[in-house]
């Protein structure tokens, strides 16, 4: 697969989310809930930020956030301001499970061009499965930021 790679400045944004640790797949049974928490009022896309992930056994820890200016309402919502970042970005079009192709192409070029990675990355989810509708895995589109720790 083909990924178009790029340096890029992400502004700092304001989030609603709600912290999770375990099965990163189960994640997305909660994942409604910070939607409903904020009454729908999302202002960009919906992602989870990964401290840790065991590519293995799929077992993290992460904050399933949601850009908006409203005030949660919801056990265990909170919200955040996330600080700027430069990360190495890349739009991943294809099923959740092609995934890995997009991190190795992201390790890949981190190590061409000699960059740190540093966590917590990013998983963006511009066009995935609707609540009513799983939609088309071949046609949902993830970007992934990975934060480079600058010199």
């Amino acid at each position: 697969m083909e990924y178009q790679i790029e340096i890029r400045n992400v502004e700092p944004m304001r989030v609603a989310f709600l912290h999770y640790k375990g099965v990163a797949t189960e994640a997305n049974k909660f994942f409604p809930n910070v939607f409903k928490s904020i009454q729908g009022k999302a202002n960009g896309a919906p992602f989870f930020c990964y401290y840790v992930m065991n590519p293995e056994t799929k077992v993290g820890e992460m904050d399933l956030c949601v850009p908006t200016e409203q005030n949660p309402f919801g056990k265990g919502i909170e919200v955040k301001e996330l600080p700027a970042i430069k990360a190495i970005c890349l739009a991943h079009t294809g099923s959740y499970e092609t995934l890995h192709l997009a991190y190795k192409a992201i390790d890949q070029y981190a190590t061409e061009h000699n960059l740190q990675l540093q966590p917590p990355f990013r998983e963006v989810y511009i066009k995935g499965p609707g609540m009513l509708l799983k939609g088309n895995p071949d046609k949902y589109i993830t970007e992934i930021l990975f934060p480079i720790r600058e010199e």
